[in-house]
């Protein structure tokens, strides 16, 4: 049945050629798929160069496979990884082949993890059980594009016809291949490992999707932007409330909507194949194998490239993720407080403040709020025309209201703010950094008149521990700086106040004054034609950021605590960097081409520094 299939496919995929032939030209689709082909396909290019252990890997992988290489490696911010090509005639002729490598899936997988996924896109261009499937594969992804892409009625219906045929036909074959790349992922991980992906990918792709929507869409609608945008993401995973959810899905995935085009079989099916493979004595072995981003040489380096690149011209404004989550809290405290209090104003409700709607409440007048709700805006809570069921949902509207209306007042009289909570995506907070809740305390007042005016009571407290707090004085302690974590980059040696190692950090940069070991190693170093740069650098990365910088010979500074980084380069080859800090301290650095340069540091520093840095 399978050969029968097989040779039907190849009948159709042959008329198919000559469709698509005659409906290119009736589309004019030839200088459209040139420019499509000539343009940037996205993400940051990983080059062989710069990540030999990651084109080891990937070789090696596609050795197993059955299949050559990828030409290209590209690191995009998405909760993806595939391998494509571009093809021609239907997929009949191939050219570049791209394996696209998601930075979300480099941060929430383990590395086994990470191969598993990439044998098995592999494995869709593998020809080791069938040289027919690799074909029926791009031909399906080749009439898919081109059918999407016609828009000629005379044109478009025919084709979209013969298209639906084959796609009904080479299913079943389709679906083989997918199977036989899930079993080229076990080969390569283990079965158990493939099945702990599978169930972790839709995990993965619901938490991109809550920071992307929950948090950096928050900032894009004040044109801010986050800083260490991948960072985040690995601190929202990171949350305990997040990881609950996320082995909540991890443990019932769900099933994703496929289209007409889709070859997959559903996933749970996908799963139990994969379990039933899986050895007995393979359930408790444990994933060593590290976090998948460590097959990058340094890691850090690369997200900050693709961050940069993925928000160039842009004009968001970079800013950290707890300023732009202060900003959009308070704005949309703002507006809603604003439905609220004019509405208010339009019925004749005086005053229209928090406390005259406060004052109905608390004088058992709280049905003159409620009819400011239309019943008609409440559905589908208050779906068949129940009073009760209607009052339910007007008081869960005006409690909306109200509560984001006295958040409003409290935060524009610096009674409380609100802060970054990756549970969230924000919280707000008192002065004395407790927690508040204004839409629940609001809900509770609507049902009590008397809970209303302990609510009254409690924001004039406020304005007594605002009080409080100013009579404090500025003795108060100041937050300890944020350490130092994550290596970008390193350059030695430099000359100035003794240091001789500049490190860049994720946080801020280091200097480095030389011990008694780093003079005996660097002076080997020069003895034995050694660089005495990479070896005063390579002593320093041996080390955590954290433990260097709570040496005596280190000096560490914060990104915000830089007022200004000015780099020179004179006619000489001699450069040199003035740094000023926040504290009116600073350090004058020189050195020479002749030093050595562990990663990008001078794009780094742009990043975080922004106009602070300043290039002569």
């Amino acid at each position: 049945m399978r050969t029968l299939r097989a040779a039907l496919a190849v009948s159709f995929l042959a008329v198919a050629y000559v469709l698509a032939a005659f409906a290119l030209v009736g589309q004019q689709m030839a200088p459209r798929r040139r420019t499509r082909a000539s343009s940037d396909p996205g993400g940051l290019v990983l080059t062989e160069q710069e990540q030999p252990g990651l084109w080891a890997e990937v070789r090696a992988l596609a050795a197993t496979a059955g299949t050559r290489a990828p030409d290209e490696i590209r690191l995009v911010p998405e909760v993806n990884a595939a391998v494509s090509e571009e093809t021609s005639l239907l997929g009949l002729r191939t050219g570049t082949r791209r394996m696209f490598l998601g930075v979300p899936l480099l941060q929430g997988l383990s590395r086994n993890q990470l191969h598993a996924v990439l044998a098995h896109e592999l494995g869709h261009h593998s020809t080791s059980h069938t040289r027919l499937g690799a074909l029926i594969h791009r031909s399906r992804l080749a009439i898919a594009e081109v059918a999407a892409g016609l828009s000629n009625p005379l044109v478009k219906r025919p084709f979209r016809t013969y298209a639906r045929l084959f796609f009904s036909l080479t299913r079943p074959l389709a679906r083989d291949h997918e199977i036989d790349a899930d079993r080229l992922s076990a080969t390569v991980a283990g079965p158990r490992t493939a099945a702990t992906t599978l169930r972790t990918l839709p995990a993965l792709d619901a938490a991109w999707h809550i920071y992307l929507e929950q948090y950096v869409e928050a900032g894009t609608h004040y044109g801010l932007r986050p800083t260490r945008f991948f960072d985040n993401f690995t601190n929202l995973m990171s949350d305990p409330e997040r990881l609950e959810e996320l082995a909540r899905i991890s443990s019932a995935p769900p099933e994703a909507k496929t289209s007409a085009y889709d070859s997959h079989p559903p996933l749970s099916e996908r799963i139990e194949r994969l379990e039933s493979m899986a050895a007995s004595d393979e359930a408790d072995k444990t994933d060593k194998s590290g976090n998948a981003a460590s097959i990058l040489r340094y890691p850090s380096q690369n997200f900050l490239a693709l961050e940069d690149k993925t928000f160039a011209g842009s004009g968001l404004t970079p800013a950290p993720m707890a300023e732009i989550v202060s900003v959009a809290g308070a704005r949309a405290a703002a507006i809603n407080a604003e439905t609220l209090l004019n509405a208010m104003q339009e019925n004749q409700i005086v005053p229209a403040t928090v406390r005259g709607a406060l004052d109905l409440i608390a004088s058992g007048n709280l049905d003159t709020l409620l009819d400011l709700v239309d019943t008609e805006s409440t559905t589908p809570e208050a779906a068949g025309n129940q009073a009760d069921e209607a009052d339910e949902a007007k008081r869960k509207v005006i409690a909306r209201l109200l509560g984001a209306a006295i958040a409003h007042e409290l935060v524009g009289e610096d009674k409380a703010r609100y802060e970054l909570s990756w549970a969230g995506p924000w919280r707000l907070v008192d002065i004395a950094g407790q927690e508040v809740d204004p839409e629940e305390l609001a809900y509770e007042a609507l049902g009590s008149p008397g809970y209303a005016a302990a609510l009254r009571a409690w924001v004039h407290q406020l304005d007594a521990q605002v009080d409080a707090e100013t009579q404090a004085g500025p003795d108060a302690e100041t937050p300890a700086p944020t350490p130092p974590d994550g290596y970008i980059g390193a350059l030695a040696p430099i000359s100035g106040d003794g240091f001789r190692t500049l490190l860049v950090t994720e946080t801020g940069l280091m200097l480095l004054k030389p011990t008694g070991s780093d003079r005996l190693a660097t002076g080997l170093a020069s003895v034995t034609s050694g660089s005495p740069g990479r070896k005063l650098i390579q002593r320093a990365l041996d080390k955590s950021p954290a433990e260097l910088a709570a040496a005596s010979n280190a000096a560490y500074v914060p990104w915000d605590q830089i007022r200004a980084l000015h780099l020179k380069q004179s006619s000489t080859g001699r450069r040199s960097a003035d740094i000023t800090t926040a504290t009116g301290k600073g350090w004058s650095l020189h050195w020479t081409n002749a030093a050595e340069a562990e990663g990008h540091i001078w794009p780094a520093v742009d990043h975080y520094l922004g106009r602070r840095f300043t290039v002569d």
